[in-house]
């Protein structure tokens, strides 16, 4: 996780994809105090997409 969290910084997102990726992960804590771990899947899935999409164009 430390080299993949290193690998992101070195990427800047725009501010509406970082407002995003910043709502994602807030909420997290409450799925998972829940108990609903599909949802938090589903979370990270769409912040790791967002990170994605945010590489592909920085190196396209």
């Amino acid at each position: 996780m430390a080299k993949k969290t290193q690998k992101q910084e070195e990427l800047t997102l725009s501010k509406k994809d970082q407002k995003k990726v910043d709502k994602l992960n807030a909420q997290i804590p409450y799925h998972e105090g829940r108990g609903n771990k599909d949802e938090v899947g589903k979370i990270k899935e769409q912040i790791d997409a967002i990170w994605e999409k945010a590489r592909e164009a920085q190196f396209a």
